[in-house]
């Protein structure tokens, strides 16, 4: 396989954290209350400007399989939802996600 066949997982992740960074901030503020949120190659979030809860998420896939997170947003969804974004490829997950969290603001 030659170097031109292989995925660029590392610009589709920065890319796609860039495109979504909104939809991540919202999913962890509604988890988590009003924390500072900061999108880059990392998703890093602290509450109150206090260094001291300084936190980070290695990637957009690890936010949206945090069953901690998505359970406080989803409720007993949580596993459906979960279980439905790990049937697509990565580059979809996010509007089946913005679409479930308009579902969720619209009850």
């Amino acid at each position: 396989m030659s170097n031109n066949s292989i995925k660029d997982y590392l610009g589709l992740e920065n890319s796609r954290n860039k495109l979504h960074a909104n939809l991540y901030t919202d999913l962890i503020q509604r988890a988590l209350g009003p924390v500072d949120v900061l999108v880059g190659h990392h998703l890093c979030f602290e509450a109150n400007h206090d260094i001291s809860t300084e936190n980070e998420i290695p990637s957009a896939d690890t936010l949206l399989f945090d069953h901690d997170i998505m359970i406080k947003v989803f409720g007993g969804r949580a596993i459906e939802i979960m279980q439905r974004l790990a049937a697509e490829p990565a580059e979809q997950r996010d509007a089946i996600l913005a679409a479930e969290l308009n579902l969720r603001a619209a009850a």
